[in-house]
């Protein structure tokens, strides 16, 4: 976007308001009108669409026009003042799509200026503009993705973009799991996963799939999948081989033309390669083309037969041998070429150039050059340093080996938010990887990258504590692969088993923020093989194990038998080390159990076992989960007063730091705000209830922990918001927990998210969308209470009888009312009515004001009005809320009526 000629950045969304407000300029657009443009059928909050009116204003003050303005007007909407003319747009950069959930990460920085590849590129635009798959075809090292990432920048103004790295998988799952994160969407066990597709499905995207030749039968699988689901998305990939999927455009990357023996000085310096050796060998130090050595720079190309990476390697190596020792080496070292079946020549070049390359190199130098191949994504100076070092000693050596590595252009150095970051080439990641298999020492090194694994791992744990969510994911995350690579080699036969147990435990934060809980439910299970065949059951590692199998159980298939037994085995081994935590996260694990099954006073008297009593310095992160897990089984048994008091200590106190191991124990902060809602909410403190629970949620969605974030949305944000009768909002909520739920394959939240989604179709008058909540499995006892909380028609003689014959709880007054409802339905009035004073009754006691405020509303419609105004006045007085709540409404519309 131009602003008087300056250029300025406008997101998608701030683009689409200024839009609105410039075809109705002069005009007052409503906030809902601009809303339902920008953000259609997604309930958003007005601080979303402020930030982006800020972001408009910005923009505007860039330009050297004063004049234009957008004028707020209070409670009513926004209008812009300005002179505005509409004029044709070019079709293809009109109406860039804005894809909902899906933020794809940055296109990779590509350092180096792309030479002699313009035509192609431009080639490869309008191919990708025309057909929906096309496949750039060529050598190991030609220059594929480069030249793909050139298109997708130029394509990027028009449409979607992104790009997915396939160098680090190694099967269907893993090509599915990389297109979510580079998508930055949440990711399941499905290979392709349901819901990424269908997040896809009417999608405007350009989709880069990169290096497919190792995976060709898969990738081809994948990219058939998505071309036949997603309509509007293109592909362009990468490979050395066609993907031969129907539909197909084959680009061929050849390699860049070299000077002829007879060309010009004049010709020679204007051919592609030689202008790419010239620069690259220039940025190495000590070169410059000139007539005099342009000859022999032509030979040393032709030698190279116009293959970028080699071209490259050899600029590289120029500062140290010289351009008369490179031309002679290379000549001959290089030829005569043997061609054979398609590809392999090529293969054979680049090949003979590493050979040389590789031999150029000192001792020290090959061995670090061969370590560093063990590296999944990129590393770090000390990162390489440690993996590469012999031994201890010679740790300066290597450190000099590493950074001669990059001089010469065997390590790519990239800058990175934390200053730089080293990566080996695929092609020369593939070579350094044989010649570490054949010294010898792959064995150790794999080892070395284990215990680097182990180092990051601990350095993330400190970082936890220290850094925004955000910045540390962007810092961790990517360590995924090199996590993964570490425990096959760990838990393997010629691993170290106990690092390998060591790096299972410490990395469940990753797999979990990065919700791969399936195949972190099968590093778990590999590592309890492992701890059987050490024998070694009943230690600490086993504790950890097994906590994070029951979480994983738990949202799997509710908290069933094999969930208890695996808490069980916590708290047994927990009291034998006279460990607290362990001891402190069992009970809470047994207790919730307890809660869902609707045994809410054993689950308090659990929670309050948590602690030994008499213990002395406990840790302050304990002592916050033990009395936010006190809160709410305090709640639970109706002591609301109580429980409130806790829960606002811990909020004030301000302890949003949990630990980082206590990430299996959800998240402190975001549960323990959204758990007061729910007590607000209940006390009858809407307003209150309502601003946190929409603050909470929001904060819980950015800390990425989708266990926790299913908990909060299925005991929190759906019940509040059906409490608070916003119908709309419990939907989205709804919608929110089974998409999260879904993508991680949580079966028990999952049913929850169709209750509550089907629930809110009812009170809107709308039937359930199927599967039909007749068809789900019966709710767990606790679950079926928060149901009728919801909606009173769902109480049936079960509930009744259940909340007649226990101690009364939480939801024990509603449950009655529900009862006196269907009671007066079947005209026994006089049945009714005692229901419904019981309800009022209990439900005063407890400080329950938004029960007694149902309670006393349906007990009015039974009274003369100057009985209804007595029931009713002391029951609105204690409601923070006005006529916005349903439930407030309902009781004075009732008392107006009873004062005519």
């Amino acid at each position: 976007m131009l602003n008087g000629g300056v250029r300025v950045g406008l997101g998608s969304r701030a683009l689409a308001i200024l839009a609105l407000l410039a075809e109705r300029t002069g005009e007052v657009v409503s906030t809902q009108d601009i809303v339902d443009r920008v953000w259609p059928n997604i309930f958003v909050q007005d601080n979303n669409l402020r930030v982006h009116v800020t972001a408009i204003r910005r923009a505007l003050r860039a330009g050297t026009d004063d004049t234009v303005a957008i004028v707020n007007v209070p409670g009513r909407g926004y209008r812009l003042n300005a002179d505005v003319t509409i004029e044709a747009a070019d079709e293809q950069a009109a109406n860039v799509p804005v894809v909902a959930d899906i933020r794809p990460l940055p296109l990779p920085l590509q350092v180096n200026r792309l030479i002699g590849r313009e035509a192609l590129v431009t080639e490869v635009v309008e191919s990708v503009t025309r057909h929906r798959l096309v496949t750039i075809v060529g050598s190991g090292g030609i220059g594929k993705t480069s030249v793909a990432l050139a298109a997708l920048a130029q394509l990027r103004g028009r449409t979607t973009v992104c790009c997915v790295d396939l160098t680090n998988c190694t099967s269907l799952a893993h090509v599915a799991t990389a297109t979510a994160a580079a998508l930055q969407s949440p990711m399941g066990r499905d290979p392709i996963p349901s819901m990424l597709v269908e997040r896809l499905r009417t999608a405007e995207l350009v989709l880069l799939i990169d290096n497919c030749e190792h995976l060709i039968d898969t990738a081809a699988r994948a990219a058939e999948a998505l071309l036949q689901s997603c309509p509007r998305v293109r592909l362009l990939a990468t490979s050395r081989e066609p993907l031969r999927v129907p539909g197909e455009v084959q680009v061929h990357l050849h390699p860049l033309p070299v000077p002829g023996v007879a060309d010009s000085v004049e010709t020679i310096t204007a051919n592609p390669s030689v202008a790419l050796f010239a620069e690259r060998a220039a940025a190495a130090g000590g070169f410059a083309l000139a007539k005099e050595n342009a000859r022999k720079v032509a030979a040393v190309c032709r030698s190279l037969d116009g293959l970028p990476l080699a071209l490259e390697l050899a600029a590289a190596a120029t500062p140290m041998v010289g351009l008369e020792g490179l031309s002679s080496g290379l000549a001959g070292r290089l030829s005569p070429f043997t061609f054979g079946r398609r590809t392999l020549a090529r293969h054979e070049t680049l090949e003979a150039m590493l050979d040389w390359s590789f031999e150029l190199l000192s001792p020290d130098e090959r061995r670090a050059f061969s370590c560093l191949s063990l590296f999944r994504a990129t590393f770090d100076f000390a990162a390489a340093v440690q993996v590469a070092a012999n031994r201890a000693p010679e740790e300066a050596g290597t450190a000099q080996s590493v950074l001669q590595l990059a001089t010469k252009s065997l390590l790519a150095v990239e800058p990175s938010p934390h200053g730089v970051v080293y990566r080996l080439l695929e092609t020369t990641k593939a070579y350094a990887r044989r010649k570490l298999e054949s010294s010898g020492q792959a064995n150790v090194a794999a080892r070395r990258h284990a215990e680097w694994v182990g180092m990051l791992l601990d350095r993330a744990r400190v970082d936890w504590q220290q850094m925004d969510r955000a910045i540390w994911w962007e810092r961790y995350g990517t360590a995924m692969d090199d996590v993964r690579a570490a425990l096959v080699w760990s838990l393997g036969e010629a691993g170290d088993k106990k690092l390998g147990i060591s790096l299972t435990l410490a990395s469940a934060p990753l797999w979990l923020g990065m919700s791969q809980f399936a195949e972190y439910h099968r590093w778990l299970e590999q590592a309890f093989a492992t701890l059987d065949a050490l024998g070694q059951r009943g230690g600490a590692e086993e504790i950890r194990l097994q906590i994070g199998l029951c979480v994983l159980l738990f949202n799997i298939d509710r908290p069933g038998e094999r969930f208890v037994r695996a808490a069980t085995q916590v708290l047994r081994i927990a009291k034998k080390l006279d460990d607290p935590v362990a001891r402190a996260t069992a009970l809470w694990m047994l207790s919730g159990q307890r809660g869902i099954m609707g045994d809410h006073p054993g689950s308090l008297a659990l929670a309050q076992q948590m602690l030994v009593p008499g213990s002395i310095d406990v840790d302050r992160d304990l002592q916050n989960f033990v009395r936010r897990v006190n809160a709410l089984m305090t709640f639970r048994v109706g002591r609301l007063e109580e429980s409130a008091a806790i829960a606002a200590d811990l909020i004030a106190s301000n302890s949003d730091r949990t630990a980082y191991g206590a990430v299996l124990r959800y998240d402190h902060s975001t549960i323990v705000r959204g758990n007061h809602s729910v007590t607000l909410a209940v006390q009858g403190r809407l307003a209150s209830a309502r601003a946190m629970l929409m603050e909470t949620v929001i904060d819980a969605r950015r800390l990425r922990n989708p266990s926790s974030f299913c908990y909060l949305l299925s005991s929190a944000a759906c019940p509040v918001a059906l409490w608070l009768g916003d119908d709309e909002l419990a939907r989205h909520y709804a919608e929110l927990l089974g998409c999260t739920a879904e993508d991680n394959c949580f079966t028990y939240m999952a049913e929850l998210a169709t209750w509550f989604s089907g629930i809110a179709d009812l009170r809107m008058g709308t039937p359930p969308q199927p599967p039909g909540l007749d068809r789900l499995r019966p709710p767990l006892p606790h679950d079926k209470d928060v149901f009728i909380t919801g909606y009173a028609a769902l109480c049936d003689a079960e509930a009744t009888a259940r909340a007649e014959a226990g101690a009364p709880h939480w939801a024990t007054a509603e449950i009655l009312r529900a009862d006196g409802e269907n009671r007066l339905s079947a005209d026994d009035t006089v049945a009714a009515r005692a229901q419904f004073e019981r309800a009022l009754a209990l439900a005063t006691a407890q400080g329950a004001g938004l029960w007694a405020l149902r309670a006393a509303t349906s007990l009015a419609r039974l009274t003369t009005p100057d009985e209804a105004a007595r029931i009713l006045i002391p029951a609105l007085a204690i409601i923070e809320g006005d006529e916005h709540y349903p439930d407030v409404r309902a009781a004075r519309a009732l008392l107006a009526g009873s004062s005519r």
